[in-house]
């Protein structure tokens, strides 16, 4: 395949070809005879070309749930009591759908914004259920609080790195105590990536190989995000959604806060949730636009601006092709690419193939009572 007249996010201005053999980046550069590439000639002149996006903190199982909660809170342990009380039915009624249902429902809401790894935290037994999403590897720890036998996990040998826990998750000065108990029990030196880190300070955050941010649910949630800005400079920043829970159901939502908090500049956000994100989680090849890489690429109509402006303005709507491994698994009917056993979907007005069986999943969500929390037909 190759996708001609692309203009690279972060690169230059001249559009490229990008050039995808066997699952790889064959080639990056000035336009050719298309010689040795799978597949078709693309032409995305006008559209802007990046790596799929790595989301490093997600809920899947919890993704078709409205935002529930009434805050600020102190922490989530305040949040999970006040919701069970509050909206027990509303609970009760999302609870109901069955949980693969729900799963796939949450690659869903990823997949339609461009994402192709995902960092599901509880993990799922089977890395096919999330299929087209890459799983991102590592060993959930939900956190001190809530989890019995946390150190076991830490400890036991056979997990693998990174060990992923919810620390200082509020406000209230327990949940800062938290990060400095995982870090303290911490005695064999496993990787440690805390997520939230709303009360975490910088000579905490030394003690974690990364923090990821999720500034839309920390705000929701607890009235104020990360000092990531503070942070930065102890260990790496990923970035993350959450799940609807606590934040609408767009990536790109969530991604257009972060950018107008200023934590981090406009290439640094975008490393985030590409490359750095790759590098951190040890999640295979880099996800850059460069020979040798892995074909996980996105390409969006550009909806205004240039530069970062370009990217950080897309929609879901605005995505035209995403590849996993070179493989298609969203198109929209304005790129002729086959998508193998997907569903038809209308979003935002745009009519698109995807590898999900959207309706079946719809199926199974109304026979529950439930309205789906994405507009799509």
């Amino acid at each position: 395949m190759i996708l001609r007249g692309a203009t690279l996010v972060g690169g230059g201005p001249d559009p490229v070809d990008v050039v995808v053999t066997a699952g790889r980046i064959a080639r990056v550069g000035p336009g050719g005879d298309g010689a040795g590439a799978d597949g078709p000639v693309i032409d995305v002149g006008g559209a802007i070309v990046f790596p799929g996006l790595v989301n490093s903190h997600d809920h899947l199982e919890f993704d078709l749930y409205p935002p529930l909660g009434r805050g600020p809170y102190p922490d989530f342990l305040a949040w999970s009591e006040d919701i069970h009380r509050r909206d027990a039915e509303t609970i009760r009624r999302i609870e109901s759908v069955p949980r693969a249902v729900r799963l796939r429902w949450g690659v869903l809401k990823n997949l339609l914004a461009g994402v192709t790894a995902v960092a599901n935290h509880g993990g799922t037994a089977d890395a096919r259920a999330i299929w087209p999403l890459r799983a991102l590897p590592g060993t959930s720890i939900h956190s001190v609080a809530l989890e019995r036998g946390w150190r076991r996990r830490l400890w036991a040998p056979w997990r693998r790195p990174p060990f992923v826990a919810h620390v200082a998750e509020g406000v209230s000065p327990a949940m800062a105590r938290d990060a400095d108990a995982l870090a303290r029990w911490n005695v064999f030196g496993r990787d440690l990536f805390g997520v939230h880190a709303i009360g975490m300070t910088p000579a905490q955050a030394t003690r974690f190989r990364a923090v990821v941010w999720c500034p839309l649910s920390n705000e929701f949630l607890y009235g104020v995000p990360a000092d990531v800005r503070a942070l930065a400079g102890r260990t790496a920043i990923l970035f993350g959604t959450d799940s609807t829970l606590s934040g609408p159901w767009s990536f790109w939502d969530h991604l257009r806060r972060a950018r107008a908090l200023g934590g981090l500049d406009d290439a640094a956000l975008f490393a985030a949730v590409t490359e750095e994100a790759a590098r951190l989680w040890e999640a295979g090849a880099p996800r850059r636009i460069a020979p040798g890489a892995v074909a996980d690429l996105v390409v969006a109509q550009r909806r205004g601006g240039v530069g970062w402006d370009a990217f950080y303005a897309c929609e879901p709507a605005d995505i035209l092709l995403v590849l996993r491994g070179g493989t298609p698994v969203l198109a929209d009917d304005s790129v002729a690419v086959a998508v193998g056993g997907g569903g038809r979907v209308t979003l935002g007005g745009r009519r698109k193939t995807v590898a999900v069986d959207v309706s079946e999943l719809l199926a199974a969500i109304h026979a529950c009572g439930v309205a789906p929390n994405i507009e799509i037909a």
